[in-house]
């Protein structure tokens, strides 16, 4: 059994995958995953499901939810060695989770980096992001639990691109070309991304793309949030133009 956040809330159990009920059991499940290894707090759990206002039956129903959640993970509402535990001042998740698995693979992917092994690397993160099935803490609005999402966002990104630099050094041109269009879509002022993108189409022999790559990021910037690109993303655009490969 397993806890996947890196999409909508879902308990996942082999071939077996229960949403939770209610945004009041996913955005507990959220919070509990967010701070997994640590007992969160009762009061916590309630103002954040109750946007600061959590009425005087909170605990109550938390402890409702509580129950709800455990016979979703297929233990007893009342089992203590569980994969939701209560320990005072609150509750505890036991349980794998998603996020735990993607940040073990991304840690090992960088220290394959930092280690001059760029194929172990690549399949190693390529591995943690195949792990998200859309935005974390998809069905969850939370503030707080927004905020971890966006956090989670950047490091996935941040991935993202460590694969691409890893697949760069393998010649794997083509299928950065791939990956790096696709994030470009959603994430068009990134400019990693988009000198990346760059890199691979340059390395292909395909150096007016790529230019053009960079002259539409330009003119997005300049128009939508009055930048010019930055010095990193314009060297690579120096160099593409003095048709260095380097």
């Amino acid at each position: 059994m397993r806890i996947n956040v890196l999409g909508c809330i879902e308990i996942a159990d082999g071939d077996q995958v229960i949403r939770p009920a209610g945004q009041a059991q996913r955005t507990l499940l959220a919070m509990l995953v967010m701070d997994q290894g640590t007992a969160v707090p009762v009061g916590r759990l309630a103002a954040t499901v109750w946007c600061d206002h959590p009425p005087a039956t909170a605990r109550t129903k938390i402890q409702s939810h509580m129950s709800a959640l455990r016979r979703a993970m297929g233990s007893d509402p009342h089992d203590a060695a569980g994969p939701l535990l209560t320990i005072p001042p609150g509750y505890l998740l036991a349980a794998p989770t998603d996020l735990a698995e993607f940040r073990r693979l991304v840690d090992r992917g960088t220290q394959a980096t930092e280690a001059g092994k760029p194929a172990h690397a690549s399949a190693l993160l390529g591995e943690a992001l195949a792990l998200w099935r859309g935005p974390a803490y998809a069905d969850v609005g939370a503030a707080p639990v927004r905020l971890a999402a966006s956090a989670l966002t950047e490091r996935r990104l941040l991935a993202a691109e460590l694969k691409a630099e890893a697949d760069l050094t393998l010649g794997r041109y083509g299928t950065v070309v791939t990956e790096m269009s696709a994030w470009l879509i959603s994430h068009p002022f990134r400019e990693r991304l988009r000198g990346l993108l760059m890199m691979a189409l340059h390395r292909l022999g395909c150096r007016a793309d790529a230019i053009t790559v960079y002259r539409a990021g330009q003119e997005a910037m300049t128009t939508d949030l009055g930048l010019e690109p930055g010095a990193w993303l314009r060297g690579v655009y120096e160099n593409i133009l003095a048709d260095n490969a380097a």
